[in-house]
This record gives structure tokens, C-alpha cells and sequence, in this order.
């Protein structure tokens, strides 16, 4: 994939997921703010809910109270009546209301005769009530009663709430609301109407802005509901139900959790779907510019043995060099080494393959380790004493005996030990040592090279993986070895660690189990 390309595919991604990610943001906050609108409908019907029955339980009591008066009154409501009232206030601070009521009751009698006729007697009845109003110390008021009360004796009930509103108006409030019954009532209107959350209540006075009394930790705030609980006789609220909900939007959350829960998992996917695209695109362009380069590689790898075969067999062919034994030997033998190197280039190639479709088959015996690392040791030497290098040997393990596979094993050793000759720029100095730590057995090959950085270290053993030193080929090889040694060693329950320092040299630990 060209570079241009995938820039462009990868910003429309991006700017697309964005996209989503803001829509889907959107309608989250749509979601919930119709969630909020339909919640607070249903509190606020709870609360009228709940106020209009505080005021029909206070209502009630005083029907009760004047139940025979009133019935008294509705049965002659329609009958011709007079009503006076006198209002007089003595040093005690106490009203006295007089009502006097005169009802006419017209009665037709028979009158005997020769005419049939009737005669209209209208029979005149008073009733007298005195009302004795005295003013709590409690309140800060004194509500005005009026002079004509004509019109509101008129009807019955509308004359007992009118003077409910009146005769209540001037208690305290604390004598009019009992808070745990209030409790009581508002949280099964709550229920009714499927609310489940924790709440404060308070009743306001009539400026709506100061407490007359509340529960324990209600306090005011803009989020609180409010809803008229009183009326004075001019029907303004004398008092007002203040609830606070310390734990709305939780519950606004839990009415909404599944459509949110749904959208946000689908969200997270789509995200993971998108980031892992992306990582596997750079993955697969990553793998993509290794593979031409290891490809780059092992052309070259391939055309310095073929140049000095083809060189080799023109000299056989030279009558003078096929007339000397020593010459033919000599040329011969640089044939089958450089054929030996091709086959070993294609036997990494291949065990590599194989490592990737997991048909590496481990064949175990029992054998001293450290016999098998002389041996690696061994068949490196000539090639570092040849650059003037030198290998210092320690064998301290004195636990070494371990069921491996000897090919596998002896390969990865030899790999190491071929890495700290080749990123070694003057003349090698390499050290092996073995020992053991706890039931562990530990071959430890360290270097004076080149080195590594920290993020060089994080891909060594990945596959086709080579630092870039410039010159692509100055060093030998196809970024294979490593990944090798990794899986071979895992295949052994074991593990290979790395510590390296940029230009202070390299040093590897292969750990295996004892076990």
C-alpha cells in the first residue's frame, strides 16, 4: 500500500469514527435530556399529588367539625335568608366574629269555604354563632376576615373552606404539617409513579425562598421542585412544598441504562474494531517493508555465494588449475562450502516457516547442557579468532543435566554466538558463562559490540525484524535468528532476556526450567 494512499484512508477512518463517536454522543444527551423532561413530570405529579391530599386531610377535619351545620345549610341554601355579621376585637388580642342568620320559611294554609282558597303565612327563624378567633403567638400575621360574609354563607362547603382557609391561616405551620406523615405520603406517590430514589423535603414560606421547616439535610438549591401546599383566602400560596433530589440524575441513569449501556458497547466496539484495523494496517506495512527488505537481503545473501561458485567452476574449467591437484581440491572444496552456506540460508528460511504454522516438533533427550554449548562454542571459534577476537568460557552450572531437542537447542546457541561476532566492529571479545539459579539453567553470552537502544530491544525478536545501521547489508543475516530463539526456548518452558546499552555491547540469557 502506497504511503499517500494510507494516509488518506487512515484520516477519513479517523475523521469518520469521530464522527459516530459525536453523533452517538448526541443522541445520548437527547436520550437524556427527554429522560430528565418525563421524570420531572412524574415528580411533579407526585408532589400536586401529595399537596392536594395534605389539603383535603386538613379540609376533612373541619367538615367533620361543622358536618351538622353544614348539612343544616345546604338543605336551605336556596330558602330566603338574611345574613349580618359583627366583628369586634377585645385587649387580649382576641376577635370576636357574630353571625346571625334569618331564614324565611313561607307556609301556605287551608282556609275552609266555599272558595277553597289558602292563606300564605311567612315564618321568620334566626340563628346566632359567635366565633372566637385568637391569634397564636407563633405566627407573624393576623389574616383580615371580612365585614359582609353574604355571598360566602350562600354555599356550604364553599363557606366551611373559605373559613378552613382562615381559621388555618393563622396557625403555625408546624401544627398544620406533620414532616413524617408528609414523608409518608410523598414517597408511596413516589412509588405510584414508579420513582425510586432518596429525597429531602421542606416547606417554604410564602416568599418561596425561606425555610419554615425541613428534614434533615434538605437545603435549597435551584434543583429543587416546588409546589404550592397552602392558599390564603385571596388564593395566593401561603406555603410551599420544596423537595430535593439528591440523587436525580442517577436515577434519570437507571430508567436509561439499558438504551445507554447498549449504545455505549456498541460504541467501544466500533472503537476496538477501528483501532485494531489501524494497528494491523501499520502491521501489516510494517511486515510488508520487512519482508522486501529481508527479500533485499537474501538476494544479496545468495548472489555472493553463486558469483564465487560460478568464479570456481571457470577455474576448473582453466586447463592449468584442472592439471593441479591441490588447485582442483582447493576449488572444490570453496564449491561445497559455498553451496553448504546457500543450503543453510534456505534451511533458516525454511524452520522459520515452520515456526509460523506451529510444525516445529520438539525431540527431547536427557544430555548435559553444557556440553552442548562447548560444542556452539566450538564451531564459532575459528570464525571470531580469525577477526583477532577472543572467547572466554565459564561453566559453573553444576546442574546442567535437561530433557532438550540437541538440533534446536545447539542452533539457537550458535545463533547468539554468530549476532556477537557479527555487531562486534573491531575484534570480538565474547564471554559464555553457565550457572544456575534456583531450578533454573542459565547460558549467558555477552558482547562489547555496538549495542542496542530500549526501542531496538523491544523488536529484536520479532520476525524479520534488523536495525537499520544505514547500509542495509553490512551485517549478515535476515532478522530471523532472534525470532527463532525466542520460540525454541518458549517450546522449552523457558525464556530469553536481553540487557544492552548503544555502543557498550549486548548480553542474552537463556533461562531453561530444570524441570
Amino acid at each position: 500500500m502506497k504511503r499517500p494512499f494510507f494516509r488518506i484512508l487512515v484520516i477519513l477512518m479517523t475523521f469518520s469514527i469521530i464522527g459516530l463517536v459525536v453523533v452517538q454522543l448526541y443522541w445520548l444527551n437527547q436520550a437524556f435530556r427527554a429522560g430528565e423532561t418525563e421524570f420531572n413530570s412524574r415528580v411533579i405529579k407526585a408532589m400536586d399529588e401529595t399537596v392536594n391530599l395534605v389539603n383535603q386531610n386538613e379540609l376533612n377535619q373541619y367538615y367533620e367539625l361543622f358536618n351538622e351545620t353544614r348539612k343544616t345549610m345546604k338543605d336551605s341554601a336556596d330558602a330566603p335568608q338574611v345574613i349580618t355579621s359583627q366583628i369586634e376585637s377585645d385587649s387580649a388580642n382576641v376577635k370576636y366574629v357574630y353571625l346571625t342568620r334569618y331564614m324565611m320559611d313561607k307556609v301556605a294554609l287551608p282556609v275552609s269555604g266555599m272558595y277553597n282558597d289558602s292563606l300564605n303565612v311567612t315564618e321568620l327563624y334566626s340563628a346566632e354563632r359567635t366565633i372566637r378567633l385568637k391569634k397564636d403567638s407563633n405566627i407573624h400575621h393576623f389574616q383580615p376576615i371580612d365585614v359582609n360574609l353574604d355571598s360566602e354563607f350562600r354555599d356550604a362547603s364553599y363557606t366551611l373552606e373559605r373559613f378552613a382557609r382562615f381559621d388555618a391561616g393563622n396557625k403555625p405551620i408546624s401544627k398544620r404539617i406533620n414532616l413524617n406523615k408528609l414523608d409518608s405520603i410523598f414517597r408511596i406517590k413516589l412509588k405510584k409513579w414508579n420513582i425510586d430514589t432518596s429525597f429531602e423535603l421542606g416547606i417554604l414560606n410564602k416568599d418561596s425562598t425561606t425555610i419554615a421547616m425541613k428534614t434533615k439535610n434538605f437545603n435549597l438549591s435551584r434543583q429543587n421542585y416546588l409546589a404550592p401546599v397552602f392558599y390564603n383566602r385571596d388564593d395566593t400560596p401561603s406555603y410551599y412544598l420544596s423537595v430535593l433530589l439528591p440523587d436525580k440524575k442517577k436515577s434519570i441513569f437507571s430508567t436509561l441504562s439499558a438504551l445507554f449501556g447498549v449504545t455505549i458497547l456498541f460504541t467501544l466496539i466500533i472503537l476496538g474494531i477501528y483501532a485494531a484495523s489501524i494497528y494491523f494496517m501499520l502491521r501489516q506495512r510494517q511486515i510488508s517493508q520487512l519482508k522486501t527488505d529481508f527479500m533485499n537481503n537474501m538476494t544479496h545473501e545468495f548472489k555472493t555465494p553463486l558469483a564465487t561458485i560460478s568464479v570456481a567452476t571457470d577455474a576448473l574449467k582453466s586447463r592449468i588449475v584442472s592439471q593441479d591437484a591441490e588447485k582442483v581440491k582447493h576449488y572444490a572444496n570453496l564449491i561445497k562450502q559455498e553451496n553448504k552456506r546457500m543450503n543453510n540460508q534456505v534451511e533458516m528460511v525454511l524452520r522459520m516457516s515452520k515456526l509460523e504454522r506451529n510444525e516445529i516438533r520438539l525431540d527431547p533427550n536427557v544430555l548435559h547442557v553444557n556440553d552442548l554449548v562447548r560444542d556452539s562454542v566450538d564451531s564459532i571459534r575459528l570464525i571470531v579468532e580469525n577477526r583477532n577476537g577472543t572467547i572466554f568460557e565459564s561453566y559453573k552450572a553444576q546442574k546442567d543435566e535437561l530433557s532438550v531437542d540437541s538440533f534446536h537447542l545447539g542452533n539457537i546457541i550458535l545463533n547468539v554466538l554468530d549476532n556477537a561476532n557479527k555487531y562486534s566492529e573491531n575484534s570480538p571479545q565474547i564471554s559464555v558463562e553457565t550457572y544456575n539459579v534456583n531450578d533454573t539453567y542459565v547460558i549467558k553470552v555477552s558482547d562489547e559490540g555496538i549495542g542496542m537502544s530500549k526501542s531496538v530491544m523491544s523488536k529484536i525478536f520479532e520476525k524479520f525484524y534488523r536495525e537499520e545501521t544505514g547500509n542495509i547489508h553490512n551485517v549478515k543475516g535476515h532478522g530471523l535468528g532472534l525470532s527463532y530463539v525466542k520460540h525454541i526456548v518458549e517450546l522449552h518452558g523457558g525464556e530469553v532476556d536481553v540487557e544492552s546499552e548503544k555502543g557498550k555491547g549486548s548480553t542474552f540469557y537463556i533461562k531453561l526450567p530444570l524441570k
